[in-house]
């Protein structure tokens, strides 16, 4: 099943199969002889009531995860092996693939693995695959999509696919999944949500103590009001990096620190301040020499990775036992698909349009607008017309005809394109030819987006966008380091607002709550249940944000990063050797744009808009380089 490796254990050797693993929580023989294991961790069972039973709990339970379409009744990160007595195994991962299994077929067999390291991949390199690449570098996330690796042969399994291995061959299993629609949610629900929010933190936090990665934000200041009022603050505190990038910004995220260490006086817990300076070259060289290894074998190329290792590290230092680190990530997307952050449209006196104009953007995605296209009536729209207005350097496609060409339209603006708005054209991705954008395009909507796209109602949209999200974003190397990273010092770091009772709560919550053009903040249960059940300082949410961008909307944290700290000599060494550019095909990705961005920088420009974007993936990618590379 995989190569054999001196830091696993073996778990079965039969008929030309072999299973080696780490974290072995439970295995089992059943009546009819099939043999199970369970690798990984469960946080527990879905009881009716919404309650998640003890994780020990599996070990008499153990039906639910013998059928695939039950496992999504165990909540948790984790693989689950079955031998069959006549034919080969199956093997399956949690309902939204949490744990990536990748795969390979060699002469003979297939070999499967957690990692890329694992893979033969590993030692003998391999082509660029086009579609995995142009997915990394033009779209936020820096990571391929689900399915897809930066390798030519080599795979990954996707959410709710199983593999099947019989006598050298394998088999892709599918668990069917059912989009559900919005629901008129009534005050009741507000207190629902609440009680599904502090049961997902509860099932997931340690007696020993627990750890909130904290920021400014609702997401991570809501974990710890809740953290809290479960357990009281004795064995709670939280971690804060302090964002030193270049000598000439000083500290990037001093609103962030300011409000995140008034919150915690509130709270009455510590808040430890961990470095993130990359002013000196050294310290960053050393980081990277450390991450380097972990990063290539999950395909992690994005620069927050590097400031998810450095958390993990400082916070490995002052660990107490088995803590539980607490994340808030995922809370963006699954209550306002990304737009909650203060970001769509500037305007430096009010905070409330600002916000508001979040919620246009998430309208624009919502089933209104959905409505309008279907309808060929979206040019109308005052909301559209506002913000095609403020893109007037923006290409857009024209819309096409039939009700799931057009749902699979807005499918493709929303994963598949880097300008978050609807109809957005690949013609803006200059990273990639003509021919690489038409073939990115098509394989990547073939795979992932026509399917579900027959699916699409405006009733059911939410809920479809946020099971994509998991073949997407979520899986993304801005979310996915934050688990590798603390696994990477011996933690364990936990996303409660991925907790699939809240997910499918939210993914039935209908436009009105936060995500159109009502008057409801965003993130509108989360606020209510802080307003109204939690104990929360809400007279601290107030002001700027997080960033020096709050009030200069000049200013960009990449900038920094990529043109004043030490990060640039590093960029230089990897983008001068050029192993990763000469590695990409040409046919499908401009070579003559890569050149002259990557010319240009070399030579002491600073670039800026979607230049300095581009260099930035391309650098960083370079910098943790390829197998083969």
């Amino acid at each position: 099943m995989r190569q054999t490796s001196p830091d696993l254990i073996i778990l079965a050797q039969q008929d030309g199969l072999l299973i080696e693993g780490a974290g072995l929580l439970h295995s089992w023989q059943n009546a009819t002889g099939e043999k199970y294991f369970l690798l990984g961790s469960v946080v527990g069972i879905r009881q009716t009531d919404g309650i998640l039973s003890p994780p020990a709990m599996l070990k008499v339970e153990t039906e639910r995860l013998e059928n695939p379409n039950r496992i999504p009744e165990v909540e948790g990160r984790f693989v689950l092996v079955k031998i069959n007595q006549t034919d080969g195994c199956e093997v399956w991962t949690d309902q939204y693939g949490r744990i990536d299994l990748y795969w390979q077929v060699i002469e003979g067999g297939v070999i499967l693995g957690t990692g890329l390291e694992l893979l033969p991949v590993a030692q003998l390199g391999s082509p660029s695959n086009t579609v995995g690449v142009a997915h990394a570098l033009t779209v936020y996330g820096s990571r391929p999509a689900k399915q897809h690796t930066l390798y030519q042969g080599v795979h990954r399994l996707g959410v709710n696919q199983g593999l099947k291995l019989a006598n050298g061959q394998y088999e892709l299993l599918t668990r069917a999944f059912k989009p559900v629609n919005v629901v008129p949610y009534e005050e009741r629900e507000l207190h629902r949500y609440t009680d599904l929010l502090l049961e997902a933190i509860r099932a997931r936090a340690s007696n020993d103590g627990n750890v909130v990665y904290l920021s400014s934000g609702w997401d991570s200041t809501s974990i710890l009001a809740c953290l809290v009022h479960l357990f009281g603050n004795r064995k709670i505190r939280a971690v804060i990096g302090r964002m030193q990038y270049a000598d000439r910004s000083g500290v990037a995220n001093q609103f962030e620190l300011d409000r995140a260490q008034a919150v915690a006086e509130y709270f009455g817990v510590r808040l430890d301040i961990i470095e993130l300076d990359y002013r000196q070259q050294q310290p960053v060289s050393a980081t990277l020499g450390c991450l380097r290894g972990l990063f290539r074998s999950q395909q992690f190329s994005s620069l927050t990775g590097f400031n998810h290792w450095l958390l993990a590290e400082g916070t490995a230092k002052t660990a107490n036992g088995d803590e539980v680190i607490f994340a808030g990530e995922m809370g963006d997307g699954a209550h306002n698909l990304g737009f909650s952050q203060f970001t769509t449209i500037f305007h430096p006196a009010s905070q409330g349009f600002r916000e508001y104009s979040d919620k246009m953007a998430s309208y624009l995605f919502g089933p209104t607008f959905l409505g309008q296209l279907q309808q060929g009536a979206h040019e109308q729209d005052p909301v559209w017309q506002l913000f095609k207005q403020r893109s007037t350097n923006t290409k857009f496609d024209p819309l096409t005809q039939g009700k799931d060409a057009i749902s699979q339209q807005i499918l493709a603006s929303f994963f598949l394109r880097a300008g978050r708005m609807p109809l957005y054209s690949l013609d803006n991705t200059p990273l990639l030819t003509p021919q690489g954008r038409e073939y990115y395009a098509e394989e990547s909507e073939r795979i992932y987006l026509e399917d579900v796209a027959s699916q699409v109602t405006p009733e059911n949209i939410y809920s479809i966008y946020l099971q994509l999200y998991n073949s997407f974003h979520w899986q993304g190397a801005t979310v996915a380091t934050l688990e590798h990273t603390a696994a990477a010092h011996g933690l364990q770091c936990v996303l409660p607002f991925h907790d699939s009772a809240i997910i499918d709560f939210l993914s039935a919550m209908p436009e009105s709550w936060g995500r159109g053009l009502d008057l409801n903040q965003t993130k509108y249960p989360l606020k209510w249940m802080l307003r109204n059940r939690i104990d929360y300082p809400n007279h601290l949410q107030v002001g700027a944000h997080a960033y020096i961008s709050d009030i200069n909307p000049n200013f960009t944290l990449l900038g920094e990063i990529v043109h004043a700290s030490s990060f640039k000599f590093l960029f230089d060494e990897a983008l001068q050797k050029a192993q990763f550019v000469e590695w990409l095909d040409g046919k499908f990705f401009d070579r003559t744009y890569i050149d002259m961005i990557i010319g240009s920088y070399l030579k002491g420009e600073e670039l800026n808009g979607q230049c300095m974007k581009d260099l930035s993936v391309l650098a960083t990618h370079s910098l943790i380089g390829v197998y083969g590379g």
